[in-house]
């Protein structure tokens, strides 16, 4: 199942199922909302049978889902780990934050203008969090997931910063970030299992910079999932992201610039810089 936010009025978003040719309306604000309703939430997208639009009356510029926290990892490509010359880590290094600002898949996003400040950035596989989940099995620790999204997350950093052993650089006082996901969550039945096998690439102004694939990830989907939730109860609507490729740690985004970060099979976000 493919579920996806849309806007149907100037004041009113709904979440949607995304049929073969059409959108299903589901009686929820936003795909968060709907995954945050009850355990039987999938049974009742995947059956609802409301309002429908074509599909080519759709937008994405709305935000997919506005999630509580954001469990965020460290280096976790080959890649990454090298660009940021560190050692192959032996435990997954996590950080919970509140997302600021969200936003969706096509967006324009304005840039810092103070000096000395840039903008950490890089597509990652998003996987967010189904039902309650403390201390699970690596073993039973998929079962918690709702599904699968890409995700962008950009943070306001100190360029003068060095980055932490964990490869995020410190928080300043200036630090802002904005969560960008969508277009579409799509369900575990849809993708290879642990959301292994997906190429993730992003292209700045037309121009490849990263490409991987998330077999490649030193820590899967399953590790991420049980380990975080050793260190708090998942919620329902959590999003855990499980790391960006290398190729982005010298690159300077400018105003003018486009950003287009995609995962095969699951969308593309598409974000203009001002």
């Amino acid at each position: 199942m493919r579920l996806t936010t849309i806007r149907v009025t100037r004041d009113r978003t709904t979440a949607a199922r995304i049929d073969k040719k059409h959108l299903t309306l589901l009686p929820h604000p936003d795909v968060g909302a709907l995954i945050e309703s009850g355990f039987d939430w999938a049974q009742r997208a995947a059956t609802h049978s409301g309002e429908r639009i074509p599909l080519h009356a759709t937008t994405t510029t709305v935000p997919l889902l506005t999630p509580g926290r954001v469990i965020r990892v460290g280096a976790n490509y080959p890649t990454r780990i090298k660009e940021l010359r560190q050692s192959r880590p032996t435990a997954p290094s996590l950080s919970i934050t509140r997302p600021q600002t969200t936003a969706g898949s096509q967006a324009t996003v304005p840039l810092p203008t103070l000096p000395g400040l840039g903008v950490d950035w890089g597509v990652e596989l998003g996987v967010v969090v189904s039902r309650c989940a403390h201390r699970v099995p690596t073993t039973t620790a998929l079962r918690h997931v709702a599904g699968y999204v890409v995700v962008n997350h950009l943070r306001t950093i100190d360029s003068s910063a060095v980055p932490s052993e964990s490869g995020s650089v410190p928080p300043t006082g200036l630090e802002r970030s904005i969560l960008l996901t969508g277009p579409t969550l799509v369900t575990p039945d849809q993708v290879p299992i642990g959301g292994r096998g997906l190429t993730l690439t992003a292209a700045l102004d037309g121009r490849l910079v990263q490409k991987a694939n998330t077999s490649e990830l030193h820590f899967d989907v399953a590790t991420l999932t049980a380990h975080a939730s050793t260190l708090i109860t998942l919620q329902p609507g959590d999003l855990i992201t499980t790391g960006t490729p290398g190729g982005t740690l010298d690159r300077i985004l400018e105003p003018g610039q486009n950003l287009r970060a995609a995962i095969k099979g699951l969308g593309d976000i598409d974000t203009d810089f001002t």
